[in-house]
């Protein structure tokens, strides 16, 4: 293996499959077109341990050897994971999103090693605000590396380093954790609301097929011979109904703390239990389970099934305040303790 060249030299012909460390813009891709906030996420993250490789002065063949496989290796890895086509298998189970930052963070990591020791304290001072975000404030290693700082006259290297990347990596593994459990929720919802849609067409096909027993009691005014069309028009403002609770829900949702698109999911999860959930009040009125008189007009009998539409939200706020455990995590751990 040739020895790679000094930090300060550039190449113009940097491949992301490059097998030789081209100084700073080693593993750089050639040509940049895919857009997804997560693969921005980890190209913004790969720009930076690439600089903070590329610019140290390493003197030995050993820790030069070392830089040239986190670069050509593992840094070229997230960055062919960030350019990967994802299908839906991967997309479910975030094969690729987990590679990426999986790379990354070893990345991370094994900088440190790297490092001259005049860049430890600023290092460690870094890896303790990651672990204000991740772990609680009784954690021992973070404990251990805050009292090494504390006392900087028996600070060395050799003890420096290995309680760094301690803390790094019970971060890592946390935000990792978090990760995992929002794709798993964001999975579930998904299945949920499928589920949901089908006993929804599931329901108008009955309606349509049985023309004669009318699943719900049909307005005076109207619909008489068509109880399809009006169950299908009580489900679309059911739907209605579930936008309003919706929206409030969602915007109260934190964006960036996840690659996964929770507040999506809820938000469609509502829009399909709405018209169920719209059906059923019906329902309930019809049979006068309930002993309330409603309006037997079309406009009596929509508004309703936007006001049951609009209730799905008791059944969803669990979601929803499950969803904001996860997606706020971050800040929650940082004031346990």
């Amino acid at each position: 293996m040739s020895t790679p060249p000094d930090a300060g030299s550039t190449s113009p012909t940097a491949d992301v499959h490059g097998d030789t460390w081209n100084g700073f813009e080693s593993g750089l891709p050639k040509s940049w077109r895919l857009t997804s906030p997560w693969r921005q996420s980890v190209q913004r993250q790969r720009i930076t341990l690439l600089d903070d490789l590329a610019r140290l002065e390493l003197k030995n063949r050993p820790e030069q050897e070392q830089r040239a496989y986190l670069i050509n290796s593992l840094l070229s890895d997230a960055g062919n994971a960030a350019q990967a086509k994802v299908g839906i298998r991967k997309w479910w189970w975030g094969t690729e999103i987990e590679r990426a930052w999986a790379r990354l963070r070893e990345v991370e990591e094994r900088t440190v090693d790297l490092l001259p020791d005049a860049e430890l304290p600023a290092r460690a001072t870094e890896a303790l605000g990651s672990a204000g975000l991740y772990l609680n404030s009784d954690d021992k290693r973070q404990k251990h590396l805050q009292a090494l700082l504390a006392d900087p006259s028996h600070t060395n290297a050799a003890d420096l380093r290995p309680s760094i990347v301690g803390v790094l990596r019970a971060s890592h593994e946390n935000s990792d954790r978090g990760n995992q459990e929002a794709r798993y929720l964001r999975n579930r919802l998904i299945l949920a609301s499928g589920i949901c849609l089908f006993f929804g067409a599931l329901t108008l096909l009955a309606q349509r097929l049985f023309k004669d027993n009318h699943f719900l009691t049909l307005p005076d005014d109207t619909f008489k011979d068509s109880p399809w069309q009006y169950l299908f028009l009580v489900m679309f403002f059911g739907s209605v109904g579930a936008l309003f609770t919706a929206i409030p829900a969602m915007s109260k949702i934190p964006l960036d703390h996840s690659p996964f698109n929770l507040p999506l999911q809820q938000g469609l999860l509502k829009m399909v239990l709405g018209p169920l959930v719209a059906v059923v009040g019906l329902l309930i009125l019809d049979a006068d389970v309930l002993h309330v008189g409603s309006s037997n007009t079309l406009i009596g009998k929509l508004l309703l099934a936007i006001v049951f539409g609009a209730g799905q939200h008791a059944v969803t706020r669990y979601v929803d305040q499950r969803a904001n455990e996860i997606l706020t995590a971050e800040t929650g751990s940082a004031n346990k303790g």
